[in-house]
């Protein structure tokens, strides 16, 4: 296999396609350290000096004289090109030439090499001690899959891995405790971002030896055909409807958007489907909404699949109650040779404030439309419509919140003929939470238990301390949210460091005085408030260190001090490549924490051999950022070295520049300054390739000013905006999806 890619882990500057080459006076120089290094596992540091300041070069690294990897790049004001690059699975060993290139002229050279790793004794699947079994074998992308270990130590700790055979990606890896009988078993579904086709599962010891495989196929979602009906196609202004959209695959986002007939966009909602491939949504009209045709369109992926029409009707006109003619309740009479055999169930019939309740009518003619009401102390306190599907059922979820009060809560479903059944809803206050506090070390430690899906846990802060607040739990997926003392969310998390458990943090803690955590339970496909269980909030003092730009800063691990935490002051519109050398003894893991304390990047194995990698972190403002380094193996130590890069910035005011994005470099910016009220156009001139989604952001100090989306480029794309302030514009230029990438020639016009 020839040299697949080299993971530019620093993505430079790109070359100015049109200008002159001058050639520095200075003899320009390569140097490469080490000069050697294992094939798919060294790392190596380029340094090319003597070089015309701010020029262009191409760069090229041959092997066997073919040309296996191109970039441009643009030195700095000194003449230098520095970055590191990595070698990634398929390299092959041998000789390489990297070459600097000015037109067809090389003016710099240097060889480094590839050996390969002495080659380990292949272990035959029945050597193994363990068995491995995945039942079904073969499911639908987005089925459940158990995966079951056997032949296992008892209580012993085994890290799982799964890899896709295709892309040699790994999608998953966990320790996992085997139970008294030596078993481990897991249920595992495809969703979004995984790969279809043949996955390899590879069990290891603490010793990282390999004692059981085996693996499973996952099918290719099938292709989507969506249908899209709407219950009922005709409501009041007032009223609201169930969209339900069938033929999708699993797990698509979908966007419904409701236009009027003038093509005005009236609302936007958006779900996710089933592992099913199915999604309702609900759109509930304005009570002032005009009456006519509205068109109800269903998107996924900026795709339109399906459509449907909406007939909106004015709203009924309300009867006025006199003490001459007292408001009488809909008609009951039924016709004596009609059996009517409407029925209404609700399930759970009682649960505590917060809890949801579905409420179930079936009996009634097909597609007839009925009236939900719910009556508290003899009010009516909620009224919608719903319309039955062709056997005669509806159903509707009602959720209590913390505004009602206990009692009981008549349901009606009124018709305008015929049974009209209704149920009670008895809403319960809720149950007390009790937390148990302890401290170890510079950590509070709080155990509690979550009823009905949510808890609440105040804590007292102080200003301008450092903390890492964090929630787990075996029960559920745990998510929470940091509240301010004005009952504001000023931070949200769900799943961090590429586990379940929700972190936010390090934060540094605004004012001194109260806060709240509000904790969620967040179950795979299952209704919020579904869950119940034990969790663990966790709040810890935190020390920054300072970290140096451009040097390798030590760092150690262990069991007691699991994470390093380094101050990361960046600038508005700075570019930057975090690397981690452990010299193979660790499985590191790198994070970057905003200022407000939620995760701004994270990598696990991007790096050479377990090493983390973050590759063009990209700021749009000038902030406090923290990075964390830590392992995946929580309790392993070790030392090691991390370095924190800044690549060079396209800036405009120098010219024009040229963008480069593929599957290796993703995105890139630009920057410049510019007045307020300044009238500006970014202009993007395709000059090969093509992506299959391109999206163009511009910001000012954080602040979005402009953003573009496309499907495939124009030769041609002029972006006009107007700056609302003055300050240093970030232009973010990023492609979605797998293509052969772009070449971009971005430039700016004043007019």
């Amino acid at each position: 296999m020839r040299l697949s890619f080299w993971r530019l882990i620093l993505l430079c500057c790109s070359l100015l396609l049109l200008f002159p080459r001058v050639l520095s006076q200075a003899v320009p120089a390569v140097t490469i350290a080490p000069d050697a290094g294992l094939a798919e596992q060294a790392v190596f540091d380029i340094e090319i000096t003597g070089l015309q300041p701010d020029s262009p070069y191409a760069i090229e690294i041959l092997f066997e004289n073919e040309v296996v990897f191109k970039s441009d790049e643009v030195s700095d004001a000194d003449g230098r090109i520095a970055y590191p690059i990595s070698s990634t699975e398929g390299d092959e060993p041998g000789i390489y030439t990297l070459q600097v290139r000015v037109d067809d002229t090389v003016v710099a050279s240097a060889d480094f090499e590839l050996t390969a790793a002495a080659a380990d004794e292949p272990t035959t699947e029945s050597e193994l001690v363990g068995e491995v079994t995945v039942t079904p074998e073969t499911a639908p992308f987005g089925s459940v899959q158990e995966i079951r270990a056997s032949g296992l130590e008892t209580q012993t700790n085994y890290t799982l891995e799964i890899i896709a055979s295709e892309t040699q990606t790994v999608g998953y890896r966990r320790v996992h405790t085997s139970d008294d009988d030596g078993l481990i078993q897991i249920e595992i579904f495809a969703e979004e971002g995984d790969v279809p086709g043949l996955h390899a599962i590879a069990i290891y010891d603490e010793a990282g030896e390999l004692i059981a495989a085996g693996d499973f196929t996952i099918d290719a979602p099938a292709e989507r055909q969506a249908q899209v009906e709407l219950l009922p196609a005709t409501i009041h202004a007032g009223g609201s409807i169930d969209i339900a959209v069938t033929g999708l695959q699993a797990f698509d986002s979908v966007t419904a958007q409701i236009t009027s007939a003038a093509g005005v966009l009236i609302d936007t909602d958006l779900a996710r489907a089933s592992s099913d491939g199915a999604v309702t949504l609900t759109f509930s009209a304005d009570e002032d909404l005009a009456p006519g045709e509205y068109a109800v369109d269903i998107f996924v992926e900026a795709e339109k699949l399906a459509s449907a029409a909406l007939q909106v009707s004015p709203p009924p006109a309300p009867v006025q109650a006199t003490e001459e003619a007292p408001v009488e309740e809909p008609a009951t009479a039924v016709d004596p040779e009609t059996e009517d055999n409407a029925s209404a169930t609700i399930e759970p019939g009682a649960a505590p404030i917060g809890s949801s309740h579905v409420i179930t009518v079936s009996g009634l003619d097909a597609r007839e439309t009925v009236t939900f009401e719910v009556m508290f102390a003899g009010e009516s306190v909620y009224r919608t419509q719903k319309t039955a599907n062709a056997s005669g059922e509806t159903s509707i979820e009602l959720v209590t919140d913390a505004d009602d009060q206990p009692g009981d809560y008549i349901v009606t479903v009124l018709r305008d003929a015929g049974n009209q059944p209704s149920v009670v809803l008895t809403a319960t206050a809720k149950e007390a939470v009790e937390y148990v506090t302890t401290t170890v070390g510079d950590a509070e430690i709080i155990e509690s238990r979550l009823f009905d899906g949510v808890a609440e846990y105040d804590f007292q802060g102080e200003a301008g301390k450092v903390v890492l607040l964090s929630v787990a739990s075996s029960d559920f997926d745990p998510a929470f949210g940091l509240i301010n003392r004005d009952g504001l969310q000023i931070a949200f998390n769900d799943d961090s460091r590429g586990q379940k458990d929700a972190i936010i943090g390090p934060l540094t803690l605004p004012y001194s005085g109260r806060y709240t955590l509000e904790i969620t339970a967040q179950p795979l496909m299952m209704a919020q408030g579904a869950i119940d269980g034990d969790f663990v909030i966790t709040i810890a003092d935190v020390r920054l260190a300072p970290l140096a730009f451009d040097a390798a800063t030590p760092f150690a691990l262990s069991a007691d001090a699991p994470a390093r935490y380094f101050t990361l002051p960046v600038e508005t519109g700075d570019s930057l490549t975090v690397t981690v050398d452990s010299g193979g003894g660790l499985d590191t893991v790198l994070q970057v924490a905003a200022p407000n304390g939620g995760e701004f990047a994270f990598d696990d194995d991007s790096g050479s051999g377990f090493d983390a990698e973050l590759s063009n972190l990209i700021f749009d403002h000038a902030a406090t950022y923290v990075l964390v380094v830590s392992s995946f193996d929580s309790g392993a130590s070790g030392q090691g070295t991390v370095r924190v890069r800044r690549n060079p910035v396209h800036n405009l005011e120098r010219g024009e520049t040229l963008i480069s994005l593929n599957d290796k470099a993703l995105r890139d910016l630009v920057v410049f300054d510019a007045e307020e009220d300044e009238y500006l156009i970014l202009n993007l001139e395709r000059l090969s390739g093509d992506v299959e989604d391109l999206y163009v952001t511009a910001t000012v100090e954080g602040m979005e000013v402009m953003s573009y989306s496309t499907m495939g480029v124009p030769d041609a794309l002029p972006l006009a905006f107007v700056m609302p302030m003055s300050g240093r514009v970030v232009v973010t230029l990023e492609k979605f999806g797998f293509d052969d990438g772009i070449s971009l020639e971005v430039s700016l016009s004043r007019p």
